[in-house]
């Protein structure tokens, strides 16, 4: 199975994923996990500031400031909740993020209506009070929209540049504008030092190093919804590897082989078969249409192998009618032969209470323990899970000799003695198995 390719153009904005709504809520869910991060850090902030200037502002200056603080409290959780409610759209962020900087500018610039000391406006340029605009340029970086954070930028740029005006048509306001150039190349200093003064080119480089700013937090946040993409694809891959693994082995069996990037490494341990073949299915499907040939198999199939998931087996592999399972392989589980065995009464039990297509099925099943060698073997393009050993050919045996024995399910020695569960078996006798010594079998 081949990865998809994620590398391609990401979308600017995560409803651009038409059609792909995990990736849409993935982003959704990273958008409010930042919105919140934004909400408390903009607490965290204003809470110490507001007991900061209980003791350093002088009443009644300090309660303007703090009705300020608490203007930018609320815009923040109402920011925060209406991006919750079914009615937000993405550019409703930059609204707020207007009001933000609309706000910041109004209270940097504008002097504070109950302040006890007389101050011009002016002083706020010669105290450079414009590094509080990047606070709240970088609080959009939480959007993971750089739409949304260019779009700040701008706005903050053109209140701060706004806010120059006003400030440019104060009558007092000193600036190159209406100071004589010869007067201010004679004495720069008396100006520059003047609180009156504005330097207008000092002024336009902080809006320019602004929206540089801005930009590079752009960048930042493109960069950092590459790499939300790239997981969000990469989890969605996963998902879909579990959910068609899942289908033949155990949740953890799925999750083992993700892990191990699709090769389970070999390993050597004891383990229990499980084979299972239809009855009289060859002279069965001579008298049938391949298509209902077909629908029976996969009916059967489906049925048999979520019996074997359900007891922590993995099916190792289809063959025509059959079925080959292992237990403690490549998970392990401690009563794996019990297992085994509970499997194939369920696979009895749904022969006998099921059809399949509109077929009755009867099935043999053969079990046996033993060591086996286990792992991924192919050409590394396309890989497949296979078993090895004596138990293996012993269990597949023991199946065919349900024919001789006159049962449905033959169990080995081996694997009643590794079963930790009591189970009503009967002692078929010693048997002379092809290939080997006799050995004792059981039945169910």
């Amino acid at each position: 199975m081949m990865a998809n390719d994620h590398s391609g153009a990401i979308p600017a904005n995560p409803t651009d994923f038409v059609g792909n709504e995990n990736v849409l809520r993935i982003f959704k869910q990273e958008e409010r996990n930042g919105q919140r991060l934004a909400l408390k850090g903009r607490i965290y902030t204003l809470i110490p500031i507001a007991i900061l200037l209980l003791f350093v502002t002088p009443i009644p200056d300090v309660f303007y400031f703090h009705g300020l603080i608490t203007v930018f409290g609320v815009l923040g959780v109402l920011g925060y909740f209406w991006q919750r409610h079914p009615a937000f759209k993405g550019w409703h962020q930059r609204i707020f993020a207007t009001a933000d900087f609309a706000l910041l500018t109004s209270i940097l610039v504008i002097p504070n209506p109950l302040a006890t000391l007389d101050y011009p406006p002016q002083l706020t340029y010669h105290l450079n009070n414009s590094i509080y605009l990047y606070v709240v340029l970088m609080g959009l970086a939480f959007s993971y929209r750089p739409a949304t954070v260019i779009f700040g930028g701008i706005a903050g740029a053109v209140c701060w540049g706004l806010g120059l005006v006003w400030m440019l048509s104060l009558p007092d306001t000193l600036s190159i504008l209406n100071v004589d150039e010869a007067k201010l190349i004679a004495d720069p200093f008396m100006y520059l030092s003047n609180i009156k003064f504005i330097d207008l080119g000092v002024r336009l480089q902080e809006v320019v190093v602004f929206l540089v700013c801005a930009g590079l937090v752009a960048t930042i946040v493109m960069r950092s919804r590459r790499l939300v993409y790239r997981q969000a694809m990469a989890e969605q891959d996963r998902h879909f590897v579990r959910e068609a693994l899942g289908k033949y082995v155990p949740a953890s069996v799925a999750n083992a082989i993700i892990n191990d990037r699709g090769a389970l490494e070999p390993q050597r341990q004891t383990a229990t078969m499980l084979f299972a073949d239809i009855e009289g299915f060859t002279g069965m499907v001579e008298r049938m249409d391949p298509a209902d040939v077909l629908a029976m198999l996969n009916a059967y199939f489906s049925k048999v192998g979520k019996v074997i998931v359900e007891e922590g087996g993995v099916i190792n592999q289809f063959q025509g009618d059959a079925v080959l399972a292992t237990f403690n392989l490549p998970i392990e589980d401690p009563d794996h032969a019990g297992a085994a065995i509970r499997a194939a009464q369920k696979i009895r039990s749904a022969a006998e209470q099921h059809e399949f297509a509109g077929h009755k099925l009867d099935c043999r099943v053969g079990i046996a323990t033993g060591e086996v060698v286990a792992g991924s073997v192919g050409s590394g393009q396309q890989l497949a899970y296979t078993v090895h050993g004596d138990a293996v050919n012993l269990a597949a045996r023991l199946e065919q000799m349900n024919k001789e024995t006159d049962t449905r399910i033959l169990i080995s020695e081996s694997t009643i003695a590794a079963s930790t569960a009591e189970f009503d078996s009967r002692l078929i006798g010693e048997i002379p198995i092809r290939g080997r010594a006799n050995a004792k079998v059981y039945t169910i």
